[in-house]
């Protein structure tokens, strides 16, 4: 009677893990959901983003043509498009990522409210929310460099530790 019970159990935690498959249709609602978030502009987001540290690193070694400037910034953002939109990575990626944490049906409620005049608003600005978001938190992460170094040095002291 318990290896019933077990072997039922199990059964049941098995087709509840996989009682989905990621089906073509699930894969045009995560498709539109990509679409209607932005996502797909993450491309250009972090073209922008690379092409800026580089200048910014290039601008330190030497004063820098504005047509080098422009060079940059164009060849690092087609990068990214190619890299992450054009060859499918973000779809593919996204399929996995959305499949595991979401059914068919709540995939077509979250687009459903992407359509409302709330959710467009908040598609609208949801890219410059995530870019502004990371650039605030890498801005905050370098900031904590110096108390970061200030308490392992003191650390290293406490426990004698020399740095050679």
């Amino acid at each position: 009677m318990i290896r019933v019970l077990l072997v039922s159990i199990l059964l049941a935690f098995s087709q509840v893990s996989f009682a989905e498959d990621l089906t073509d249709e699930k894969k045009r609602v995560i498709d539109e959901l990509l679409e209607i978030t932005g996502a797909l502009k993450i491309g250009e987001m972090m073209g922008t983003a690379v092409a800026d540290q580089i200048i910014v690193a290039m601008s330190q070694r030497s004063n820098l043509d504005p047509k080098a400037i422009a060079i940059v910034q164009e060849e690092v953002k087609a990068l990214m498009i190619e890299q992450f939109i054009d060859n499918g990575f973000v779809h593919n990626m996204s399929y996995g990522i959305y499949h595991k944490y979401f059914s068919t049906k709540e995939l077509k409620e979250i687009v459903a409210f992407y359509k409302t005049p709330t959710g467009k608003r908040m598609a609208l600005h949801l890219p410059q929310i995530t870019q502004e978001s990371m650039m605030a938190g890498q801005k905050h992460g370098q900031s904590l460099g110096p108390e970061i170094e200030k308490r392992i040095l003191e650390r290293f002291k406490k426990e004698g530790i020399e740095l050679k």
